[in-house]
């Protein structure tokens, strides 16, 4: 028997996982619409919109999956009812940025374990595709706290001389 995607369901993996990113998604468009409005660095609103972008077409993407296997598109979080898009800056534009890199570090974690429970082409694609946007959003995020002097590296160690064993177990 041949088999293709039109006629292999949704496994449960495959379901939760596209529900988790379209609620993550969802939620995301509404902090990237806020802070669209008041942010005032440039580069930092040029990674805003990509960021924005990307998380609309994983919520069409998402949603034409869904309808395609007549189950439910979930309601998510709506700019109309759960934001106010023009409060208020409560934020600097640095937090934006380390927010944005953030979320690029959540979407490499979500969508890795996404792809090891994929099997369905079409869902492995998708997956796939937003792994490598997050990769993007990360190296954005970090381009700019670099060149701005605020990315916080990790702390650095001294090389050792040599390599040392545990001699006590009190140590």
């Amino acid at each position: 028997m041949q088999f293709s995607e039109s006629n292999i369901s949704l496994t449960s993996a495959e379901i939760s996982q596209l529900w988790v990113a379209y609620m993550n998604d969802s939620a995301a468009i509404c902090h990237l619409e806020h802070e669209l409005n008041i942010v005032e660095d440039g580069e930092i609103k040029n990674l805003l919109q990509y960021a924005l972008k990307v998380s609309q077409s994983h919520i069409h993407a998402i949603s034409q999956i869904f309808s395609n296997e007549n189950f439910p598109v979930p309601h998510g979080f709506k700019l109309s009812e759960d934001v106010d898009v023009t409060a208020p800056r409560l934020f600097s534009d640095t937090y934006y940025v380390n927010m944005l890199n953030q979320l690029g570090k959540i979407g490499l974690n979500n969508y890795s374990v996404s792809l090891s429970v994929t099997v369905r082409e079409d869902i492995y694609r998708f997956f796939s595709n937003c792994l490598s946007e997050s990769d993007k959003i990360i190296k954005g995020s970090n381009d700019i706290l670099l060149s701005k002097g605020l990315y916080v590296r990790a702390p650095y160690i001294p090389k050792p001389e040599t390599y040392d064993y545990v001699k006590k177990q009190n140590f």
